[in-house]
């Protein structure tokens, strides 16, 4: 029989293959998979022998670790899903994870950017950099998170030749592979244009690169962590707190600003790339909150004066 880290590679690769999971996701099952082996491994345990009891020690132990909702919500499908593979392997004659529910996870609304406070960080992304080329990129990548609403894994490794003709909707490839429209701002279009321009005043092998912000990463293209951090300056900059300022929040912003002046919900989950409308529905607490002021606003009682009552 296959030693565990041949079966786990074997597991990792039908995910990319047969279920089109993004490389980012299926690292992130692999560092899932070690932690549970490693649980296992310290009880003498492995895959043949390991029984449900134990797979619930792990999430205990998970959950008195304080390890997050999601964390522990994914590493429970990881691990459902490698016993499945097993199974399908003929590696194994029994589940155990058959009988074993799925964790339930605390819904939490996102913390959301005001309309102002997107405004700062829109107007300070132009001065924020070492020289004019940072500067203008910055600017182009702040003004394209916010007219379309991408992850930003979407944004760092967009190609150049989508931007042929600059157009105001782009088609792009989001999680397990699927495409979508986006739609980019005369602002964004803007923006792009100029740091192009400098691109190509200031660096020529950049600018001839396949992709919109290229860099000297492995990948070729900015880095999330990149501009995770170039994104914590330019909330600095602003006067907002970096701590409260993510890439993800811009994202959120995009979604709750469009929501609050009136886009539907489904074009809302087609422009995010959401799979379930169940996902997109974190943002109607504003719609609810639009209700309440308009109940308190445009209600008959609510002009009358009752203290004399």
């Amino acid at each position: 029989m296959k030693n565990v880290d041949n079966i786990s590679s074997d597991f990792l690769l039908s995910l990319v293959t047969e279920k089109n999971m993004s490389l980012n996701t299926a690292s992130s099952y692999r560092a899932d998979l070690k932690i549970f082996f490693t649980f296992i491994n310290d009880k003498n345990l492995n895959f043949e022998t390991v029984k449900k009891e134990d797979i619930n020690k792990f999430f205990q132990n998970q959950r008195e670790r304080h390890f997050a909702d999601n964390t522990i919500s994914r590493r429970l499908s990881t691990v459902k899903q490698f016993f499945k593979f097993l199974m399908k392997e003929g590696l194994l004659d029994r589940n155990p994870c058959e009988d074993i529910k799925n964790f339930k996870k605390a819904i939490k609304i996102p913390g959301f950017l005001s309309e102002e406070e997107v405004l700062k960080i829109l107007n300070s992304a132009s001065k924020v950099g070492k020289n004019k080329l940072e500067k203008t990129r910055n600017k182009a990548l702040i003004e394209i998170l916010y007219a379309s609403g991408m992850r930003v894994s979407e944004l760092v490794s967009l190609r150049k030749s989508l931007f042929i003709g600059m157009p105001e909707i782009i088609l792009i490839k989001g999680k397990g592979n699927k495409e979508r429209m986006v739609p980019i701002s005369k602002l964004a279009i803007s923006a792009i244009k100029k740091y192009l321009v400098e691109l190509k005043k200031t660096n020529i092998a950049f600018y001839e690169s396949e992709f919109l912000f290229p860099s000297r990463s492995k990948n070729g293209y900015l880095n999330r962590e990149r501009f995770f951090l170039i994104i914590k300056k330019i909330a600095e900059f602003a006067g907002l707190n970096p701590r409260y300022v993510s890439p993800h929040k811009i994202r959120h912003a995009f979604a709750s600003h469009l929501l609050s002046n009136g886009a539907d919900l489904r074009v809302i989950q087609t422009l995010l790339g959401h799979k379930n409308l169940s996902t997109t529905e974190i943002y109607t607490h504003i719609l609810d909150e639009k209700m309440i002021k308009s109940v308190q606003e445009n209600h008959p009682f609510a002009k009358k004066d009752f203290k004399n009552l």
